[in-house]
């Protein structure tokens, strides 16, 4: 591997994200990872994929303080190793780049999650066409612009930041988010978790993950609502913007559809997952839940689970792939996600774990390994 396959983190990544550790394992496991020059900015941040102003100052003091020493590391470390900028690395972009610049660094920003299309579009927290989400859009461009590489999650992320800002769609490379060893360990060996109580013979029909409308949580309602197959327990774990719609839903629990569990501790996830007998993906009708493979399907597969999400350009070929382990449905369509739970339960040995060599594929580490063999070849040209 030539130096330039060598790679330092650089930034105030949030270690908390699966999508941060999941990305500097498989560079580790690659024996690319030169080293780490991380500074904790926001560990003290509720995690959110749109924090608080205030919680964002926070951040952005704690980067003050700490900027000088990493940087003067940076300055020090090997001539010719790569800089990546692990999520959120976008927000120290425009300090870094010109730094790599003067150093003839290449620079790898992990984009992620699309700002513009999360704030504006997805959350809408800011109006489209107002100031506020023009300065958010061309925030977002010039930073892309900055980064000599963009790492993606599906190749659909690529094509949305190519199409939207005018990039170069040469210029992004897709990581896959995969799952941590905990998730694949659980099938195997796995402990039993309490969070959803003793079992009483009813499958059990699991979501979890933000509020959020990206998520389509009124459709997991709705189809809750009108399902009419074998009795079952519909479960939400997660907390976030929609809130207010699972507080009226379980207002009075022994008429409600659903059964609403606040948070569970990342550690105890497999676990939980464990317990269930279909899990649940994304519905949202977005364009960004079109363009997502979302990192909890990744976990449900690995631990052995079939998985319903919505059909869309980022997973329908996994889907086609394997028709018995992870069903589709239309975006935002209530009574498709009932009928197919229902079908699901009832002819549930049709639905199979993903085999292993397919999990692995799964992986971030193929898309790693592209990524070092392009750094390789640019630096042999």
């Amino acid at each position: 591997m030539g130096m330039r396959g060598k790679i330092i983190a650089f930034g105030a990544y949030d270690l908390r994200k699966p999508r941060v550790r999941l990305l500097l394992d498989a560079i580790r496991r690659a024996g690319a990872l030169e080293r780490e020059i991380h500074i904790a900015g926001w560990n003290k941040v509720a995690q959110t994929n749109v924090p608080s102003k205030l919680a964002f100052l926070g951040v952005l003091l704690r980067m003050a303080f700490a900027y000088p020493g990493a940087l003067w590391r940076l300055i020090r470390s090997p001539r010719h190793a790569t800089i990546l900028l692990p999520y959120p690395g976008i927000v120290e972009i425009f300090l870094i780049a010109p730094l790599a610049w003067v150093m003839r660094r290449t620079l790898v920003l992990d984009a992620f999650l699309p700002i513009y299309d999360t704030i504006v579009i997805d959350r809408g927290l800011a109006k489209p066409g107002g100031l506020i989400a023009a300065m958010i859009w061309r925030f977002e461009r010039l930073a892309l612009r900055l980064a000599d590489i963009v790492l993606v999650d599906t190749d659909s992320h690529g094509e949305y930041f190519a199409c939207e800002f005018g990039i170069d769609s040469a210029r992004f490379h897709t990581v896959l988010v995969g799952a941590e060893e905990q998730f694949f360990s659980q099938s195997a060996h796995g402990s039993v978790d309490d969070l959803l109580g003793p079992e009483d013979g009813r499958p059990i029909v699991l979501f979890y993950g933000q509020l959020i409308p990206l998520h389509g949580v009124p459709t997991i309602l709705e189809a809750a609502k009108i399902y009419d197959g074998p009795e079952a327990r519909w479960v939400v774990i997660g907390l976030g913007q929609l809130e207010p719609l699972l507080r009226e839903a379980t207002a009075e629990p022994e008429s409600s559809p659903v059964e609403w569990i606040e948070w569970v501790e990342y550690e105890r996830l497999p676990a939980v997952i464990a317990r269930a007998d279909v899990c649940l993906g994304v519905f949202g009708a977005s364009d960004k839940a079109a363009r997502v493979i979302p990192n909890k399907l990744f976990q449900q597969l690995a631990v052995g689970k079939p998985v319903i999400t919505r059909e869309s350009p980022a997973v329908d070929g996994l889907a086609a792939r394997f028709p018995n382990i992870l069903r589709t449905v239309p975006a935002n369509d209530p009574r498709a996600l009932a009928n197919v739970v229902k079908s699901a339960l009832i002819k549930g040995s049709e639905l199979l774990p993903l085999p292993a060599i397919s999990l692995a594929e799964l992986s971030p580490d193929a898309g790693v390994l592209r990524l070092l063999k392009r750094l390789d070849d640019q630096a042999a040209t």
